[in-house]
């Protein structure tokens, strides 16, 4: 069974895709994923390395002290601190340990996506999700009885799933190099992570849902022990060995 209302569009160099089964007319869900699509374009805007308006841009130009930057920029920078401290610098917004220019994109696509789907409830939604790429954010069940089931592709087939997770209200995101290519790296070598295929982690943030899988990405094995202090939040590896 499917959500009675559908749409999907690109944004974040990927696609979004909004799907909603309430009992709602067409012109209320188009005008949701309208708000929904300008907050992310919004955010995309601002945090864009590949825009040199973007506020992340002229931080790295010179132009801009991070002090001085929006509030969104200033909460997802400190967020990003916090857990390059935590991680021991497995998570970084630096490509390497001796980089200087700053990229929060690997944050910043959970955080935009369950940013902006907090719209869908405040316009009174109560069965929705909204997925960006591989990240997931979900409330209130395909209906009363019945959970979200979402597919995880396996990377080494993406007609193939390797699991399948039902969830009510929560999140799921998967990291790895699948859809893109090598384009994780570990901040502490300056090499492309390569021990796991992908990374899927569960929990009630897709925020932090996205953030922990790309840390565990790159962390490998010992990732998997360092995520269970997060006792919310659940992983799911493939290895290239599996």
């Amino acid at each position: 069974m499917q959500a009675k209302h559908r749409a999907s569009f690109p944004i974040m160099g990927t696609t979004a895709s909004v799907h909603v089964n309430d009992e709602i007319t067409t012109a209320t869900f188009d005008e949701v994923v309208s708000e929904v699509r300008n907050e992310l374009t919004r955010l995309e805007d601002m945090f864009s390395v590949f825009r040199e308006t973007s506020e992340i841009s002229r931080i790295n130009a010179g132009t801009l002290h991070h002090l001085d930057a929006s509030p969104e920029v200033f909460a997802v920078l400190d967020a990003c601190s916090w857990l390059e401290q935590a991680s021991d610098g497995a998570f970084s917004i630096r490509r390497s340990r001796t980089a200087s220019d700053i990229n929060p994109s690997g944050f910043v696509k959970g955080w935009g996506g369950e940013r902006s789907a907090s719209l869908m409830s405040s316009a009174g939604l109560q069965h929705w999700y909204v997925g960006i790429g591989g990240d997931f954010v979900m409330r209130g069940g395909l209906s009363d009885a019945q959970p979200w089931s979402i597919g995880i592709a396996d990377p080494r087939d993406a007609t193939q799933l390797v699991a399948t997770v039902d969830v009510v209200d929560g999140a799921i995101a998967t990291s790895g190099s699948a859809e893109r290519g090598a384009h994780i790296w570990d901040p502490r070598t300056g090499a492309p992570a390569d021990e796991f295929l992908s990374v899927t982690v569960t929990g009630p943030s897709l925020t932090w849902a996205d953030a922990y899988a790309t840390t565990v990405f790159v962390m490998g094995e010992p990732g998997l022990k360092w995520i269970a202090q997060f006792g919310e939040y659940d992983v799911l590896p493939v290895r290239r060995n599996d």
